[in-house]
Parts: C-alpha cells; structure tokens; sequence
C-alpha cells in the first residue's frame, strides 16, 4: 500500500498540524479557519473529549427509553410530559388537573400534531441546524 498524506500527517507537531488543517479546510472553497482554532481544538484536554461523548451517550440512553415508553403507550407518555411540563406530580394531582389533563390529551391525539414540543423549540432547533449557533443568537431578537 502506498504511503498517504494521512501517514505524514499523524507524525506533525501541534502547530504544524493545525495549519495543515487550515490549509486542507481553505482547500474546501476557499474557507478560512484560523490555525488558532485548530491548535485550541487538538489541545483540549482527554476529560473534555470524554466528557461530550458520556454526555452523548447518556442522551443516547435517555431516548432509547422514551421511545419505548412512547410505542408501549403513546398516551400516557404525552400526559407524563405535560406533567413535567406543568410541573405537576401525579401523586398530588387534584381532580380538575386530572380532568385538564386529559383534555389536552385528548386534544391532542384528534390534532394528531406532529410535534409533541413547542412550535419555538421547533424553530430554533431547525435555524441552528440549518444556519449554526452565532447566526441564530445574532438574528434571535428579529
């Protein structure tokens, strides 16, 4: 097998690897990122590395749980996040609470509404997929 730029590459020092970065990233339509940015990236520290992959992976745990709540009783989850969203125990629900609960549920599931979460969470999410974080917090009061 032949040697690759990759195989150089592993062997640079930091400096010189964060401008190769930058140079293989101003290859990509002329994009301009500063070695500084990848000097910083390739220096942080293995905990925080570590720390954004356990995150990532309790997230990962967390919805594989809700889904399956979700598929074993759609209903019941959605009043369980109303609940959590209102800040109400079931253990202490009154009567009236109960009955605007299932209400809302019932609403909910003739709607039959895409989304479970707000229409704003939607929004922001989407612009932040679709256009990064600093666009969106610098257009936020638009």
């Amino acid at each position: 097998m032949s040697k690759t730029y990759y195989d150089d590459f592993t062997k640079l020092p930091l400096a010189k690897m964060a401008q190769a970065m930058a140079d293989i990233t101003y290859g990509y339509q002329e994009t301009k990122v500063p070695k500084e940015h990848y000097k910083k990236a390739l220096g942080t520290g293995y905990e925080e590395v570590l720390s954004a992959n356990v995150s990532a992976k309790l997230v990962e745990t967390i919805y594989n749980m809700l889904i399956g709540l979700q598929k074993e009783s759609p209903r019941l989850f959605y009043q369980a996040l109303v609940l959590i969203d209102t800040g109400i125990k079931p253990s202490t629900m009154s009567a009236n609470q109960y009955q605007a609960l299932s209400v809302a549920t019932d609403e909910f599931e003739q709607t039959k509404k895409a989304h479970m979460l707000n229409e704003q969470t939607h929004n922001t999410f989407n612009d932040v997929l679709a256009n990064g974080s600093i666009y969106h917090f610098n257009n936020e009061g638009e």
